[in-house]
């Protein structure tokens, strides 16, 4: 999986890109020339990640535990961190075809799809 930030080789064009967004698979790439296009995600190579601009380690939300769940697997009150590494609580959620979810998150705008595959979050602890 890709993040933003990331440059990767698109094999079908045969060109140099940017993540600035990606969505199911599909990337959004921009060029050093200011051009921009879509490529499939599975017919790209990485060349460089992204660069951190973080300079403290990540940490998790206080009185949280850390938990490897699938899509099915997460509940609402769930912290989740995307490719931003910014770390969202999970509001709301909707079925996204067999094994996806579609996370509506605090603080975030636009829904995230979470899809198939195993993710850390991060789940309150019970007193």
């Amino acid at each position: 999986m890709y993040i933003v930030g990331d440059v990767v080789w698109d094999k079908d064009r045969g060109r140099v890109g940017t993540v600035r967004d990606h969505r199911a698979g599909v990337l959004d790439l921009h060029g050093g020339t200011g051009s921009a296009w879509r490529a499939v995600a599975r017919r790209c190579e990485l060349v460089a990640p992204a660069a951190s601009s973080r300079s403290e380690p990540l940490r998790q939300p206080p009185g949280t535990a850390p938990v490897t769940v699938s899509p099915l697997g997460v509940r609402t009150g769930d912290w989740v961190r995307l490719e931003d590494d910014r770390v969202y609580q999970v509001e709301d959620m909707r079925a996204y075809g067999p094994g996806g979810r579609v996370l509506h998150l605090r603080g975030r705008a636009r829904p995230w799809v979470m899809t198939h595959g195993e993710r850390q979050v991060y789940r309150p602890v019970e007193a």
